[in-house]
């Protein structure tokens, strides 16, 4: 374990990355995707279709992923991921067309997995151990302000620049922002494993499971599928939030109040650090999961579209907050740490397979059936993702009773 000063020191390199990462690998591609499709002739629905396809390959990538920072150390997989996400990255820049483009796609958010949430979660615990779940709250905290930054950022370099300049730009953050944090991060990693060898005793105690071991199997697959059934509503409204308010009427509004998403993510986040350290990650889950489909009816409700879209935009956030914290704080609450890189992988793998068809399914409903009719077969997902949880936590309740 390092100490208290570097392990915040750890957060905020961390918390650069992931504003990095997550900015130019998920939050910029809805805004570059109109221009990208109008260069190569094709559908909206198409571009959405390769990025989902994508996350499904990130997803089942995740375990083996989650295995290998397990066995090399979080810090080092990451690392090497910021180099692999600066070739994607400029990689789909220089597409000559868009099978090439949509393949390109697929590698990028494969490579997203070795750098963003779950990397950054394994390397925490890693360095923290037991107190992790602190640390990754305030990592989460720092990382929220990714869609604030990216979304009008990646819209201005299009509109200046256009899209593949802005790639090569993102690209070029990888190389010169987060790899010299990774690197550092690496060293660290190197200067704990060293004074843990050189101590007569072990650097930190491991965080135990909470689980009775006949719990264990029924918790994974709660959690797996109340976490893949909300990530299809959270990737859905991540990637379409813009879009989402435009259709509804607010024009060139759309970007200013998505942009409450990012904030109302860091209060969340700021509430869960400051008043709800006694509650049970899973009940923290539950609040997230309640909040997107509120979010839904806020969009419905029959008033101003400029409250809605507000309302909409900061239950949204309130969701995506506390979901990016829950997916590292749960499992290591229910599971203990040993093996928690691996665990979060095949949970990833889980969620995925559910959630990565999200954006493509939502552009393609919305084709089909219309804003409206797509907004609520959302919010009933989101009904339904929170039953596992609930009734996970009243199994869990009995067992201790």
């Amino acid at each position: 374990m390092i100490s208290e000063k570097r392990l915040w020191l750890a957060v905020l390199a961390l918390g650069v990355t992931q504003i990095v990462g997550y900015g130019t690998l998920y939050y910029a591609y809805s805004i570059l995707a109109p221009s990208v499709a109008a260069e190569f002739g094709v559908a909206p629905s198409a571009m959405f279709a390769a990025f989902s396809a994508g996350m499904l390959a990130g997803g089942l990538a995740a375990p083996r992923l989650g295995a290998l920072m397990d066995r090399l150390g979080a810090p080092r997989v990451m690392t090497l991921g910021s180099l692999a996400a600066a070739a994607a990255l400029a990689g789909l820049a220089s597409a000559p067309n868009f099978p090439v483009f949509a393949i390109l796609v697929v590698a990028t958010e494969i490579v997203a997995v070795a750098v963003c949430y779950d990397a950054a979660f394994a390397t925490l615990v890693l360095f923290g151990g037991a107190k992790a779940r602190g640390a990754i709250t305030r990592l989460t905290l720092i990382a929220g302000f990714a869609s604030t930054l990216f979304w009008p950022l990646a819209g201005a370099l299009d509109a200046s620049f256009g899209w593949r300049a802005t790639l090569l730009i993102f690209a070029s953050l990888h190389v010169a922002v987060a790899l010299p944090l990774h690197l550092w991060l690496t060293a660290q990693a190197k200067d704990a494993a060293a004074a843990a060898d050189g101590a007569k005793g072990p650097a930190a105690a491991p965080a135990p499971p909470q689980l009775q071991p006949q719990d264990e199997r029924f918790a994974f697959w709660a959690v797996g599928v109340s976490f893949a059934l909300s990530g299809m509503v959270i990737a859905a409204m991540g990637v379409h939030m813009v879009p989402v308010l435009s259709a509804m009427g607010l024009g060139a509004s759309a970007y200013v109040v998505s942009m409450l998403m990012g904030p109302t993510q860091v209060a969340i986040r700021l509430t869960d650090a400051l008043f709800w350290r006694s509650l049970h990650p899973l009940q923290v889950a539950t609040i997230s999961g309640l909040a997107l489909p509120l979010s839904v009816v806020a969009l419905m409700l029959p008033i101003e579209g400029l409250i809605a879209g507000a309302l909409f935009a900061a239950a949204t956030g309130v969701g995506q907050g506390l979901s990016s914290i829950v997916r590292g704080t749960v499992p290591l609450a229910l599971f203990g740490s040993a093996g928690y890189a691996a665990r979060l992988g095949r949970l990833a793998a889980v969620r995925t397979v559910l959630s990565a068809s999200a954006p493509f399914l939502f552009a393609l409903g919305q084709q089909e059936a219309g804003l409206t009719t797509t907004l609520w077969i959302a919010f009933a997902i989101g009904v339904v993702a929170l039953l596992p949880l609930l009734v996970l936590m009243a199994r869990l309740k009995r067992s201790v009773a």
